[in-house]
This record gives structure tokens, sequence and C-alpha cells, in this order.
């Protein structure tokens, strides 16, 4: 601690420690510089003010020289008379200095004097009793409409950190034995014309003395005001359901390797190559008529139609073909079951196709943002060249649109290809009440960007801040402040059967079927056309030759 001399003008801090300011109230300039201290907020935490007042200790007299000023629970002021070491403070500015004895003897020694001091309790460990005044609060509800009470759990996920910071600072109030004067606005505060408006205006200009409502710590904000105890840590994913394998890749390719695949084509051709060789194998006649159908269109036909699990249109009589489509068939059936069997599988498990936020950005899924204060502005400030190319690809197209209510995005995460961007707690609510078990093992999240915490506010160089840091800060080591957080902060549901349930196999699982059909049949249709044309031409040219 080191020891200064009265300033003659506002204090400065001279470094990361405390100062001791000694200040003999008989000096002709010592009222001045009472009054220098206490418009510039001297008397606080930071400083340990020492008094000496050469005459027996007086209560009046102390009264009487300290009324002007505004020496508040963060103060560490001590009177020191001929006879007595009183503790002062005033609970309010226009209240009266309250006066407590340091239990030292007169004509004490500079060691006992030093035992004290360093026994001597905090000035906020020793101010905790406010004397049931009143301070002014400001809280926010941001939809009226939906407030059924601090206490209403039905709507957690609206107005979510004033609801859970309304209930810590009532035990803070209990805690210290005060009161608020409460004032309800609808607004956090934005920064327009050189000030704020709404709860961190009414702070910024004195108008109240704490809020019972968490804010986000910024920059901005900071130059208004201060913090004294942080709550949560918010997170604001992006929530979806993982995507199947069939919505991002072509599920009928998947079962086989390339390997698989080549091994299966090979087949197929040998197959295909050989029915063709034995075409001209010796037969008898009938044998031979039968024989004639095996030319290579016909082989080819037979081994895809094979693949396929499909028959061929004729019994050939000589044994060597015969075993050669045997063979062929039953190695089909073996491909045809694994690859099957794979299908189901491929079906039935999600994909991991989209881990960051430039899958997201790539792959076809509709994003939405929740309806919050703050939902432009930190993409706006993110310096994430991926989260930036999301914004003004996915979300700006889309206008407001893109902007739903916590209960209206999770519903579309549950039945659509869509991802939302919502604070944790309050899609965890939705999800626990409305989605099955096999929705929620199927719950993926990816951040976008990293939220400031979230603390409680208080006016500028308030009196009161260390005291009731140092309260929050009970609360939180003693677990009331987890408790509070558990009442009102859903936590992720927890997924009870991974993979158990039925699968729905919807359009999108056989689009590339579909597509394959109609590829062909649009193909079948313009060589129809073709031959249709040729056929058409070939008449007209024998018609002229017969001319």
């Amino acid at each position: 601690m080191r020891v200064t001399l009265a300033p003659t003008s506002p204090l400065v801090p001279l470094g990361l420690f405390r100062e001791a300011v000694l200040l003999d109230l008989a000096c002709p300039d010592a009222e001045a510089q009472l009054l220098k201290a206490s418009a510039s907020r001297g008397f606080n935490y930071r400083h340990s003010w020492l008094l000496l007042h050469n005459a027996s200790y007086s209560p009046d007299t102390v009264e009487t020289s300290l009324a002007p000023l505004d020496v508040l629970p963060d103060a560490d002021v001590v009177w020191a008379a001929r006879d007595a070491l009183v503790d002062v403070y005033k609970v309010k500015p226009a209240l009266p200095v309250l006066q407590t004895g340091l239990g030292l003897a007169p004509n004490c020694s500079c060691r006992q004097l030093a035992a004290l001091w360093a026994a001597l309790p905090t000035a906020v460990s020793r101010r905790r009793d406010l004397k049931n005044v009143f301070l002014k609060g400001v809280t926010i509800i941001t939809q009226p409409q939906h407030f059924r009470g601090w206490s209403d759990l039905h709507n957690r996920q609206i107005d979510t950190f004033p609801k859970l910071t309304y209930p810590l600072m009532m035990l803070a109030a209990q805690d210290m034995n005060f009161r608020y004067q409460l004032r309800q606005v609808d607004l956090y505060g934005v920064f327009n014309n050189g000030s704020f408006d709404g709860m961190v205006g009414l702070l910024q200009r004195h108008r109240a003395e704490l809020g019972l409502a968490s804010l986000f710590i910024r920059p901005d904000r900071m130059l208004a005001l201060d913090y004294f105890a942080e709550t949560y840590v918010l997170r604001s994913p992006f929530i979806f359901r993982q995507p199947s394998r069939s919505a991002v890749s072509n599920v009928f390719l998947l079962p086989f390797s390339g390997g698989v695949w080549a091994a299966s084509g090979g087949v197929a051709a040998v197959a295909a190559l050989l029915l063709a060789a034995l075409r001209r194998a010796p037969a008898p006649p009938p044998a031979r008529q039968q024989l004639l159908h095996l030319a290579l269109p016909d082989t080819c036909t037979f081994a895809l139609g094979t693949l396929c699990q499909q028959g061929f249109h004729i019994t050939p009589a000589v044994s060597s073909v015969r075993v050669v489509m045997f063979s062929t068939l039953m190695t089909s059936l073996f491909v045809f079951t694994a690859y099957s069997a794979k299908i189901v599988a491929i079906l039935q498990t999600p994909s991991n196709a989209l881990q960051t936020i430039d899958d997201l950005v790539r792959s076809p899924m509709t994003i939405g943002v929740q309806e919050t204060t703050y939902k432009k502005v930190y993409f706006l400030e993110s310096s994430d060249v991926a989260t930036q190319q999301l914004y003004r690809r996915k979300i700006v197209p889309q206008g407001e649109r893109a902007y739903h209510s916590v209960v209206a995005g999770m519903a579309r995460v549950r039945t659509g290809f869509f991802a939302f961007l919502v604070e944790r707690a309050s899609g965890y609510d939705i999800i626990t009440k409305t989605f099955t078990e096999r929705e929620k093992c199927s719950l993926k999240e990816i951040e976008a960007f990293k939220l400031p915490h979230v603390a409680i506010p208080m006016r500028k160089h308030s009196g009161y801040r260390e005291l009731f840091a140092t309260r929050l800060r009970w609360q939180r080591e003693v677990g009331l402040m987890d408790r509070v957080r558990r009442v009102w902060l859903a936590a992720r549901p927890r997924c009870e059967q991974p993979g158990g349930g039925f699968v729905s196999v919807g359009i999108i699982d056989v689009l590339p079927a579909l597509q394959v059909l109609a590829i062909g049949a649009s193909i079948a249709v313009l060589l129809l056309c073709a031959e249709l044309s040729v056929h058409a031409l070939r008449r007209r040219t024998a018609v002229c030759r017969r001319r």
C-alpha cells in the first residue's frame, strides 16, 4: 500500500495497487480537498482515507464535516480522533453518516495499530447492511404482451436474461437489506446521437443506480456504465438436424467402394463377352436358333439385367451357356443382397457432411436467425470470412423472412432442411418439449461467432459497485447462481435412443433413381423422334426413286 498526501487535484490511479491518503483536517485547504475528492469519486474502494482530527471524538463533528460528501459503502474512510478510530460512510448521499468504532484504545502503540489494521475486514465486508433504503433499479421486458410474471416458466425463451437476473438481484436485496424503486423499459439500449436509449441510457444519465437484467459486455457500453457480476456465458450456435446421406450425396453410389464397383462391372463384361463367344458353339438345329439371339447387344442387356436382378427371355439348351448364366445370376444375387443391406444402413445413419460454417455456405440448407436485438450486429462485426459469406449469401437475400421466433424456427429445424441460429438455452427448451428421441439424436451445432460475456450493469462510478460485486461473487461460490441458471436455462437434451426407431424414405432419397429414369425416358423419346425422322426420310427417298 502506498501512502501519499492529499492531492491538489482529483485523484488519479498511480498503478496496480491500492493507495492510502492521509489528510490532516486542521490544514486550511482540507475542506476543499474533501469536496474535490467527493466530486471526482475519490472516495472509493481503491483509496483508503485516514482523516486526522486533533480533538476528542464527537459524532456531531463527524456529521457536520462529512455531510456534504458522498462517502458511500464502497469508500474506505476512517476518522482518526485523539481518542478513537471511527469507520464512516453513508448508505445514500442524502442520509446521515454512519459511524462505527473500530475498538482501538486511546494511546495505543504502533504495533497495536498495525495488528488492528491487519485484522480489520474490508470495507465492503463491514457494510452489508444498507438499512432498508431504496435504490433505483431498471429492468427490461422486450415483449410485455407475453409477460406473465417473473416466476413464469411457460415461456422461458422470452426475455430469458432479465428473468434469470431478477431472482439473483432479489437475493442480493435480502442479503444486503435494501429495496428497489424499480422501473421497466422495453429496450436494452442503442447508441444514437451521442447517447444511449433504453436501460443503458437510464444508467448513463444516472437516472438509475443498477440494472436488473444482464447485458452484453461491449466496448461502447463500457464507456457509459460499469459491470459488476457475470451471470452466464451465452452461446448462440446454428442448430440443425444433420441431414441424411441422400440429402448431400448420391445414396446409390455409396454402398460399394471403387474396387467393388469395378469388380462388378468386370464380371458383367466378362459374362457378356463369354456368352457372345458361345454363340458359335456347336449345337443341334433347335438350339442353334436360340444361340442366334446371343448377339453382343443381347448379352450386354443380359449382363445389365442380371446386375438389376432381372431374368432373360430365353433358356438356352446348351449346357455351357446355362452354366455361364447361372454363375452370373448367383454372383449378382450375392452382390445385390449386400448392396440392398448397405442402402438400408445408409438411410438409417445421419451423415457428417456439415461440420463447419463453410459447409453450411456450400450446402443447400436454408438458414434462419432468432429474432433478437443483436440479430444483425454480430454478423456485421464478425471478422471471420466464412461467417461474412454465410450472412451475405444465405441471410441477406431473404430479408426479414430470415428472422423467426424461437418456436417457429425450431419447428422448421424439426421438420425441414433448416439451420437456425438461436440462443442455446432457448433452443434446448423447445427441443425438450417438441422433438422425438430420434430427432434429438440427429441434432448438430455449429458456432458462427463468439458472443461477449453477459453481466449485470451499474451506473458509472457507483458507490455500490464493489459491494454488489462481492455479494454476487458469494452467490456464485455457494451455488445460488448455478441453481437459478438450472431453473431458467434448459440443458442440452440427452440422446436416449441413438439410432432407434423407423426412418421414412422420401423423394430426396430416391431422387437419383428418378433422375436416371427421367434421363432415360428423355433419351428414348429423342431416339424415337430420330428413328421416325429417319424412317420418314427413307420412305420419301424410296418414293422419289420409284418416280
